[in-house]
């Protein structure tokens, strides 16, 4: 079992307990136990197919372990690079209509300040999702993680397409995010590198977790 507790002694955001993932007999994810206190920061690395999504997929609720725990204290979020929109919708409605869910009382003004928090051009505020490039749709992926801030936010290779300029949106994101409380997990083979300072870094080798710090 691997086990890691950052961010402090109060009562955890998110608790994975001995949780493991199989797959048609085939170890997806080691027993892990995890605990991230608000405002922690975990990164998650490894190369492709080690297991990062899947670790994600279930700190956020959406997956369920083969074995072991999940709980968290409030709404968890899972997004990868591009989610959170659909082809028709304008950028800003997209972060406005995630900001109403979560239930921000001002969704167009928090709208508005997530897009330019995460460096979006403001001409490009009311295009439709279809119509932005890869990176512009992964600055609105951030923005709406931005405005909806939950108590867990998953961030799946939020740095894929990115150039220096939006990796350091990510960072920006990221410790706005965990100054407003949330635990934040990040995930890719090359973000720890990316992203700076974080409480706890995990790596993910065929499915086995180790703690690096």
């Amino acid at each position: 079992m691997t086990e890691s507790s950052p961010g402090g002694a109060g009562p955890p955001a998110l608790s994975l307990h001995e949780v493991a993932c199989r797959y048609g007999g085939r170890t997806v994810l080691a027993p892990l136990t995890l605990r991230l206190a608000p405002g922690a920061v975990c990164v998650v690395g490894g190369a492709n197919g080690a297991g990062k999504t899947t670790l994600l997929r279930i700190a956020a609720g959406l997956v369920e372990p083969t074995s072991g725990s999940r709980s968290a204290t409030g709404r968890a979020l899972y997004l990868r690079p591009g989610a959170g929109t659909r082809r028709r919708q304008r950028a800003v409605e997209a972060v406005a209509f995630a900001g109403a869910l979560a239930g921000r009382p001002e969704p167009a003004a928090s709208a508005a300040a997530a897009l330019a928090s995460c460096g979006l051009p403001e001409e490009l505020w009311h295009r439709e999702a279809g119509r932005l490039s890869a990176g512009q749709h992964a600055r609105v992926t951030l923005a709406v993680a931005r405005v909806v801030a939950p108590a867990v936010v998953c961030l799946d290779e939020p740095t894929e397409h990115l150039d220096a300029e939006g990796r350091a949106a990510v960072r920006r994101t990221v410790a706005a995010l965990a100054g407003e409380g949330s635990a934040v997990l990040v995930a890719g083979s090359e973000v720890a590198r990316h992203l700076g300072a974080a409480d706890a870094r995990l790596e993910l080798a065929a499915g086995t977790v180790t703690v690096l710090g």
